[in-house]
C-alpha cells in the first residue's frame, strides 16, 4: 500500500485526502446524478465503464441525485456494466459505495421484518474469483455488512460485521491487499479486518451488476437507494476512507465537526 503524509489543519487535511482519494486510480465512479427515466448511468472516472440497465428490467428511478432501486414481489431493478480488462483489480482494490436499504415487509404502515441483498459485485456461479458487498440481517431492524471476494485460486474471504438501520443513508467500504489485509468500514469506522492469501484477485467473465446477485438476477436483489458507487486500484487508507464518509455522498454533505474516529478493532 502506498504511505502518503500530509501536514495541514483538520478541515484543509479532510479535504486534501478526499481529493487524493478522487484522483489516485479511480476506475469507476457512478454518481447516479442522471434524469428520472434515463437507461444509461455516466462513469466520471474518465475510464469509460458506463452502466446500463440490466437485461429488459425497468431503469431505477432517479431520486434527489442517487438511483433508487424498487423491489417488490414481481419486479427486480438493477444496472450492470459489460465485463472489460481492468474493472476489477488484481492485487488491490477499494470498493465504496453510499446505500439507503429499505427492502421490508410491512405490517400496518410499520416495517416488520427486513431483508439483506447484494449491493455491488462481479463474480459468478462457480465463485471462482471476483468480489461482491451485501448486506444481511443482523436483528429488528439493524443490517451488517458482508462482503466476500475470491481470490485467483476460488478462495473465499468473507465476513459478517458492524451494524447499520434500515432506511437510514449508510456508507459501506472494503479494502484489499494481496498478501496483506481485507478491511471493512461502516460510516468510516473500521469494523473487521482479515488476511488474505498472497493470490490476487480472481477474474471472470461477468459483467459489474449493482443491485443483484451478479451471479444470478434472479436472487437476493436489493431495495432502495444506491449512491456514489467507486472502485479505486488501490488500498485506501484508512483516513481516505474516512474522508469519504465525512465528505457526505459526492461531497455534497460534509461533516467537519464529525469527533475523532476510535482506535480500529484488533
Amino acid at each position: 500500500m502506498k504511505q502518503k503524509v500530509i501536514i495541514c489543519s483538520a478541515v484543509l487535511c479532510l479535504t486534501l485526502t478526499a481529493l487524493m482519494a478522487d484522483s489516485d486510480e479511480l476506475i469507476l465512479h457512478l454518481k447516479f446524478n442522471e434524469t428520472n427515466g434515463s437507461q444509461l448511468f455516466r462513469d466520471s472516472s474518465g475510464q469509460g465503464h458506463d452502466a446500463r440497465c440490466g437485461g429488459s428490467v425497468r431503469c431505477p428511478a432517479m431520486r434527489d441525485g442517487h438511483g433508487w432501486f424498487r423491489l417488490t414481489a414481481d419486479n427486480r431493478e438493477w444496472v450492470e456494466i459489460p465485463n472489460q480488462p481492468g474493472l476489477v483489480p488484481e492485487q488491490e482494490m477499494t470498493v465504496s459505495v453510499w446505500i439507503f436499504p429499505a427492502n421490508a415487509l410491512w405490517q400496518d404502515n410499520r416495517p416488520v421484518k427486513i431483508g439483506g441483498g447484494k449491493i455491488i459485485g462481479k463474480t459468478n456461479a462457480r465463485f471462482d474469483g471476483g468480489f461482491v458487498l451485501g448486506t444481511d440481517v443482523k436483528d429488528g431492524l439493524k443490517y451488517t455488512f458482508f462482503p466476500e471476494v475470491w481470490d485467483s485460486s476460488g478462495q473465499r474471504f468473507h465476513f459478517l460485521a458492524g451494524s447499520f438501520a434500515f432506511q437510514e443513508w449508510t456508507h459501506l467500504a472494503l479494502t484489499w491487499q494481496t498478501g496483506g489485509q481485507m478491511v471493512g468500514y461502516v460510516n468510516g469506522r473500521e469494523v473487521k479486518r482479515i488476511p488474505v492469501s498472497n493470490r490476487p484477485i480472481g477474474s471472470n467473465q461477468n459483467p459489474l451488476r449493482i443491485g443483484i446477485a451478479p451471479w444470478d438476477t434472479n436472487a437476493l436483489a436489493f431495495g432502495g437507494g444506491i449512491d456514489d458507487v467507486r472502485i479505486y486500484g488501490r488500498e485506501l487508507a484508512s483516513n481516505e476512507v474516512q474522508a469519504l464518509f465525512r465528505n457526505g455522498r459526492e461531497g455534497n454533505n460534509p461533516e467537519p465537526n464529525t469527533p475523532d474516529f476510535p482506535d480500529a478493532p484488533q
